[in-house]
């Protein structure tokens, strides 16, 4: 027992030296360094980042496919799955963007002409079925509404402006007409589409073609309230240049 208690007060008396305490420092730290230590993340806030990532990759993902289906249904014809997205999303959205009455007036005429292009697409290729054709028409309608809007707006400002987009689409929609009208018949319910489409065609030759007549009855009514507005003193009188006639002379006899 006494040999014991010596080796232990032995071990007390044991100490290191300043080299040996370095050497296990270096030690120590470079276990640290090598074992990264590993952090434990709470579940709230794994689960909040893991439903951001879900959000933006939905949020990617829709985007994407709504460019998609808005670069796909520029083309869709009367008839087509998308060609509602085509007219309800895809001609609004750009709509929106405009500002100035020119602006408002040329896009009613671009969708004006659009919907003619598609009626006459229909019926070169035998499509022109009277139920697409029904379909063109409303939209159409809806689209006329719109630029007879525009154009009442735009001929206060720029009248000029206004009869440009009329002249033009005049051309553009009798263009149209007979490019239908030399479109060959195959079935019945084609020729039905067909008539119905050169009706919707003339309707909207005449309801632009009222348009501009109201555009120049316009202009001429205020020509003529510029003119009749003119105060008459403004006017310049004629001035007498004739020499006034000199008085005849008399002769007074002389007295005797």
């Amino acid at each position: 027992m006494e040999d014991k208690l010596k080796q232990l007060k032995n071990f007390k008396q044991i100490t290191l030296n300043d080299e040996e305490r370095n050497l296990m420092r270096a030690h120590a730290a470079r276990i640290v360094i090598a074992s990264p230590m590993i952090i434990t993340e709470s579940f709230f806030k794994r689960g909040v980042q893991h439903g951001l990532r879900i959000a933006l990759s939905s949020m990617l993902f829709v985007v994407f496919i709504a460019g998609s289906v808005s670069a796909v249904a520029n083309n869709a014809l009367p008839g087509d799955p998308l060609y509602s997205f085509k007219v309800n999303v895809n001609e609004e959205v750009k709509g929106l963007f405009l500002s100035t009455p020119a602006q408002k007036a040329l896009d009613a005429e671009g969708r004006v002409e659009t919907r003619v292009n598609e009626i006459q697409t229909l019926a070169e290729s035998n499509s022109l079925t009277q139920a697409k054709q029904a379909t063109a028409e409303s939209a159409l309608n809806s689209n006329v509404a719109d630029l007879s809007a525009s154009l009442n707006t735009l001929s206060v400002q720029a009248p000029d402006t206004a009869l440009s987009v009329t002249a033009s689409l005049e051309q553009t929609l009798k263009a149209n007409k007979t490019a239908i009208e030399n479109t060959p018949d195959t079935t019945p319910a084609e020729n039905t589409g067909k008539a119905d489409a050169i009706n919707t065609v003339n309707a909207t030759l005449q309801t632009v073609s009222n348009q501009e007549v109201q555009i120049i009855s316009k202009e001429i009514d205020n020509i003529n309230n510029a003119v009749t507005t003119v105060s008459p003193d403004s006017t310049i009188q004629p001035q007498n240049t004739q020499t006034p006639a000199t008085p005849p002379l008399t002769v007074t006899p002389a007295t005797p």
